[in-house]
């Protein structure tokens, strides 16, 4: 695995708490099917093939949550004390379009900073692309939401992992509509995008691996 943030911190051999925040696609809910979400992944790469049986996964990730949802949520996240915190949240901000952009960067800083400021360490993701036949036209305002996520993690210094550059490549702009359960949520193979993303942006990327085979 190359050297990031989190392999370092897996190196300690110290069990890990992870604990995910955000959205219904960090929520994995409903649209993945009889398929495992993108976290669900990640705790299959951690767990069982990394054999990290101390590790545990917490999820406050809710269907419907903006920043300030998320933020209401936090001290109960903190509370329980987590290492690791992966936010996956914007989605739902990008319905305000740009007149939402300036308290979405504040509300998204306030997140990053105070799960900082525990001590944990803070993994920022930008949200996965759309169709162009999505609602509340967020193929118009992601960009920007996604270039705040940006912007504001390499202000805060905390690592990132880029979804929606990945989706707007291989979608020229827009969400591939193979990786898509209905015009905003990922299906199965988008969970699995995301979380061969994931692997590879924190490191954890490995040729031998069954998980991170799964796009192969």
């Amino acid at each position: 695995m190359a050297e990031s943030p989190v392999t370092a911190r897996l190196q300690s051999g110290d069990p890990i708490r992870w604990s995910t925040i955000g959205d219904s696609i960090a929520q994995g809910a409903h649209w993945t099917g009889a398929e495992r979400d993108y976290v669900q992944l990640l705790e299959e790469r951690i767990r069982y093939e990394l054999t990290r049986y101390g590790d545990s996964f917490v999820r406050w990730a809710v269907s419907g949550a903006t920043t300030e949802d998320t933020l209401g949520r936090l001290p109960a996240a903190l509370d329980l004390s987590p290492d690791l915190v992966l936010i996956g949240v914007g989605t739902n901000d990008a319905k305000a379009g740009r007149d939402g952009l300036e308290k979405f960067e504040r509300r998204y800083d306030t997140l990053l900073t105070t799960i900082r400021d525990t001590g944990a360490l803070v993994i920022a993701q930008t949200p996965t692309a759309v169709l162009r036949t999505c609602r509340y036209n967020l193929g118009d305002h992601l960009p920007a939401y996604a270039a705040t996520i940006r912007a504001v993690a390499k202000r805060r210094d905390v690592t990132l992992v880029d979804h929606f550059a990945r989706w707007t490549t291989a979608g020229d702009g827009w969400a591939p509509a193979e990786w898509m359960a209905d015009p905003i949520h990922p299906g199965g193979r988008g969970h699995r995008v995301m979380a061969r993303t994931l692997f590879e942006s924190l490191g954890l990327y490995a040729a031998d691996s069954a998980c991170c085979r799964l796009l192969d």
